[in-house]
C-alpha cells in the first residue's frame, strides 16, 4: 500500500527562471493597474495585483519593494489589507 504525501513546499516553483517569470508578470500587472487606475491607492493596486497572480498582498509588496518601486512597508500593507477585508 502506498501513502501519498502532499506538501506545500511543492507548490512554489524551485526553478529560478520560473520565479523570475512570475515576478516579471507581477511587475507588468503592477504597471497595468497603476496606469489604468491612477486614482487608486497603492494598497488597492497591490490587492488587485495579488488577485491576478494568486499571491498574498504582503508577498506582492515584498517583490515590488525589492524592485525599487515606491511601495509601503509590508507591515503597513498587512494592516490595511486586513482592514479592507472587514468592510
Amino acid at each position: 500500500m502506498r501513502i501519498l504525501c502532499f506538501s506545500t513546499t511543492h507548490l512554489m516553483p524551485r526553478n529560478t527562471d520560473l520565479i523570475e517569470k512570475r515576478n516579471e508578470y507581477l511587475r507588468e500587472r503592477w504597471r497595468y493597474h497603476r496606469y489604468k487606475n491612477p486614482k487608486w491607492t497603492v494598497i488597492a493596486v497591490i490587492e488587485e495585483v495579488a488577485k491576478d497572480v494568486w499571491l498574498e498582498p504582503t508577498t506582492v509588496a515584498k517583490i515590488l519593494k525589492t524592485d525599487g518601486s515606491k511601495v509601503p512597508c509590508v507591515d503597513t500593507v498587512k494592516k490595511y489589507t486586513q482592514l479592507s477585508m472587514l468592510y
